[in-house]
């Protein structure tokens, strides 16, 4: 498959050939389906590899961007689902749209408006803020749309002063006409002529229905007859020139609300290239967002792609096929650019065309600009991938099973390059095993010299000891676990693997007698070659078994010891708590009984002015005064101090704006105030201030890394500068689920110092916006809601902070 980034390349059968057997037609599927827009799904249907190094770097920096933008809880909005290119298409012939046409086509133009308002303010998406700045700009059809048609879809009175002078008369004349009716049909109910108590129309005009042998006693005009023939719809005689007014207001009213939709029309082919960019651009944001949703459902990464000056290699970290269902055993899959050639061998249904395939698949997506599902990729810019995989033999075209994988292998190797990626499954086989085996081994030796990267798969163990002795070729292996025989679907790089044919069919119940004939007819290098392999498999089992236990072993000591550091730290917290509680309630208790003495003085000096002399009572308060004295001493000697606490070095150094947590506060708070000499500071919680003594913090927030928290650093945040999107999408939440997001949201925001929100809640059956809207009124953090701008009304809801 060349890769390209020219469109016409995709007719080339080479390209689709490896697209369906690598199964990137899926891939595509999943895309469309994570889309909102006709214009996005067919983006996304048409998603072709890229080799150009810019257009791919472009297309990786939308997925990381969008995605960005959806994990900081930020929203796009794309507009109707609907595919309004035909409608478009429509008004430029100067046909006349619909009402419900019109109305998506002013959305469309308002959610432009409110992307490029919204990520022109996001300095962190410069890419999807400058395709935002490129959506026109439609704010008078915006408005003509909005003041003309309902969000129903309906024409306004207010479309136009004709409109609403015509709806007014037309309104006037049906009731008029239908108080003449409802009279007349109260006086054939009494006299028994009405058929039904009720008024309906017929050809335009308001009939009551009457009995057909009771005509003569309802003089009018018939309009129609019933099936049966027992009913008569009748139009009263006095009732005619009110039902000619009556329809003569609603032809014009009809004429005047078609006068309107031309209108609106014309001003929609007028801009009818502009309407065409803005789908466009917003199908392009909403690729990118969809990109950005499936990167997040399969926990991948962006991939980094190795310059032209790099050595070349590939290596795929903890990879994960992304069409497997359930969860996935990861491998690691790695090309050296010293060994080019990777020769996968293994047994039947244990991994080896699955790991084939996981490499050319994750190269597609990467040259997509498509995350990949894998802990960490690295891969170079390739010109090509190629494959051969599975059984193509074809009657129509008389190719047997060999004939067709020797044409593809030529068609690759005519097109394969230095920069090429090469994927051969079953490498040698559908013929005589040997000269299989030696067709395979002079196709490796030439794609390697010719220096393309090539993943191959084969059962021939003449093909894997050519790996294992040739520079510029590695052995890879597929393994059944050797006690049970399930495969473990893991990829081993530097050993070959077994075929396991004879343990598989032994358990499988064929004879003893024929296993043993089997196995006397193997060479004895060969015996001698499994029973190696079979001793060294078991070893790295039973490696690996000790690894996991020891590794297991491990985290649960480390688990223990944070336990213990935790009670330690909460013992420390709570010594703390009871020596500084005794000292306080000391002190208070020696403040008192000091007050006690300085009012017993003040009325022993009283006594003595009026004895004049001093008392018996007052030597007794002098010596009260010395114990007490005596007392205070105590208190502040060395044997009277509180017990030294530690306190982390992080709180000495807590000013104003650093942001800590709180024990039992589960969101951080701001600082007001550094620390005092009593240890107190001052926070703000919610949109309150508190003082707490400094043994209450836990830890200070926004950590960046482990190792700046033990040397006592405090995140600092930058002034002035909101580290909180504005707009948060609730689009597909439940009403409990948007609730909770809200709540977390209005305490962030009111920790930043924010003066408003926008929450997108979306239309749909107003379920959601009801309950938002009831929830936000009377919230303590809460000023006033507003409905959105223009069209999102009722799909957006404004917040304004206290």
């Amino acid at each position: 498959m060349p890769i390209a980034d020219d469109p016409s390349i995709s007719n080339d059968d080479n390209f689709q050939r490896a697209l369906n057997l690598l199964e990137f037609d899926q891939i595509r599927l999943q895309l469309v389906a994570a889309t909102r827009t006709a214009a996005g799904a067919e983006a996304a249907a048409e998603l072709t590899p890229s080799a150009d190094p810019r257009d791919i770097a472009v297309r990786q920096q939308e997925t990381a961007e969008a995605r960005r933008l959806l994990d900081t809880t930020g929203a796009l909005e794309l507009g109707p689902t609907e595919d309004l290119r035909p409608p478009i298409q429509r008004a430029l012939l100067d046909g006349v749209l619909r009402g419900e046409e019109l109305r998506n086509i002013g959305s469309l133009a308002a959610a432009a408006r409110w992307n490029r308002s919204s990520l022109a303010r996001r300095e962190d998406l410069p890419l999807l803020a400058s395709i935002a700045q490129n959506l026109p700009e439609l704010q008078d059809l915006e408005s003509a749309v909005n003041r003309a048609i309902s969000s129903a879809g309906e024409l306004l009175d207010d479309a136009s002063p004709e409109l609403a002078r015509l709806r007014r008369e037309s309104r006037s004349a049906y009731s008029s006409l239908n108080e003449v009716m409802q009279r007349f049909l109260r006086r054939y109910q009494r006299s028994g002529v009405a058929q039904e108590n009720i008024v309906t129309e017929r050809n335009g005009r308001m009939v009551l229905l009457i009995k057909n042998d009771f005509k003569g006693q309802a003089p009018g005009i018939v309009h129609d007859v019933s099936d049966s023939g027992a009913t008569v719809f009748v139009e009263p005689m006095p009732a005619i020139e009110l039902g000619n007014r009556w329809r003569e207001t609603r032809l014009a009213e009809q004429r005047e609300e078609e006068r309107v939709l031309r209108h609106l029309s014309s001003l929609v082919g007028q801009y009818a290239d502009e309407i065409l960019l803005m789908l466009s651009l917003l199908g392009r944001l909403d690729l990118a967002a969809a990109k950005a949703r499936f990167a997040t459902t399969g926990r991948a990464v962006a991939p980094t792609f190795l310059s032209d000056a790099e050595p070349r290699r590939l290596e795929l970290v903890g990879a994960r096929h992304p069409l497997l269902p359930g969860d996935v055993v990861p491998t690691t899959i790695t090309i050296g650019s010293g060994n080019p050639v990777l020769l996968i061998t293994g047994p039947n249904a244990g991994g080896k065309t699955v790991a084939l395939k996981t490499v050319g698949l994750l190269a597609m997506m990467a040259h997509a600009g498509l995350q990949v599902p894998a802990d960490d990729a690295t891969l170079p810019l390739l010109d090509g991938i190629y494959a051969d995989i599975g059984d193509q033999q074809s009657i129509f075209e008389s190719l047997s099973t060999f004939s067709s994988h020797i044409r593809t292998i030529q068609r690759i190797m005519e097109a394969a390059t230095p920069r090429s990626l090469v994927l051969i499954d079953e490498l040698g086989s559908a013929t005589d095993p040997e000269e299989g085996s030696a067709l395979a081994i002079a196709l490796l030796s030439h794609l390697r010299d010719l220096g393309a990267m090539v993943v191959a798969t084969t059962h021939h163990r003449n093909v894997a000891r050519l790996a294992q002795e040739e520079e510029g070729m590695v052995n890879a292996s597929v393994d059944l676990n050797p006690r049970t025989l399930e495969p473990t679907y893991r990829l081993t790089h530097g050993i070959p693997g077994r075929s396991y044919a004879l343990t598989i069919a032994s358990r499988l119940g064929l004879p003893d007698e024929v296993i043993a004939g089997a196995q006397s007819h193997l060479e004895p290098s060969h015996v001698q070659t499994d029973r190696l392999l079979q001793e060294l498999q078991e070893e790295r089992l039973t490696i690996s078994e000790l690894k996991s236990q020891a590794e297991q072993a491990l985290n649960g000591a480390r688990e223990r010891e944070q336990e213990i550091a935790q009670q330690l730290e909460a013992v420390e917290d709570t010594k703390a708590e009871l020596v500084e509680e005794a000292r306080r309630e000391l002190a208070e208790q020696i403040v008192d009984v000091a007050n006690q003495i300085r009012r017993a003085e003040r009325s022993l000096e009283r006594t003595a002015v009026n004895t004049n002399g001093p008392t018996t009572r007052e030597a007794d308060l002098r010596a009260e005064r010395e114990r007490l004295a005596e007392t205070q001493r105590e208190v502040v000697s060395p044997d009277w101090a509180p017990i030294p606490l530690e306190r982390p070095p992080w709180y000495h150094d807590l000013r104003a704006g650093d942001r800590v947590y709180v024990r039992g506060v589960s969101r951080p708070v701001e600082v007001v105030t550094a620390p005092n000499e009593q240890q107190e500071i001052e926070v703000i919680i919610g949109s309150m201030r508190a003082r707490l003594p400094v043994y209450q913090l836990d830890r200070p927030a926004d950590r960046i890394h482990p190792v700046a928290e033990q040397a006592g650093v405090v995140y600092r945040r930058p002034e002035n500068k909101r580290t909180l999107s504005p707009e948060v999408n609730l689009h597909g939440y439940r009403v409990d689920e948007a609730l909770s997001i809200i709540d977390t949201l209005l305490d962030d925001a009111a920790l930043e110092g924010m003066s408003s929100l926008k929450i997108v809640h979306g239309k749909g059956t107003g379920a959601l916006r009801r309950a938002i809207r009831e929830h936000l009124t009377g919230h303590p953090l809460v000023a006033a809601t507003e409905p959105g701008e223009g069209g999102m009304a009722a799909a957006v809801t404004v917040v304004r902070l206290r």
